[in-house]
């Protein structure tokens, strides 16, 4: 397996020291730590544009977007077990 390509990312000291506390408490890489953040902001991102939309939905629009929403809700009641 090929190695993967790294590059060098200037920080200031201060947030890399702060980085480097949030691995020593999880006890993980500095890697880790900046990985999981920048999932966390693209999870946050997405989450600021799906209620953006819902915002901007009409009245008829969030109508279908509850129905269609409460049908998801009880296929996945269904009592039926994943294998």
């Amino acid at each position: 397996m090929a190695p993967t390509p790294t590059t060098t990312l200037r920080l200031p000291v201060a947030l890399r020291d702060e980085i480097a506390r949030l691995a020593d408490e999880r006890e993980s890489t500095l890697l880790d730590v900046v990985a999981d953040a920048v999932a966390r902001l693209k999870r946050d991102q997405w989450w600021a544009q799906v209620h953006e939309e819902l915002e901007t939905m009409t009245s008829a629009e969030l109508a279908d977007y509850h129905a269609d929403a409460e049908t998801l809700d009880v296929t996945t009641a269904d009592g039926l077990r994943e294998r």
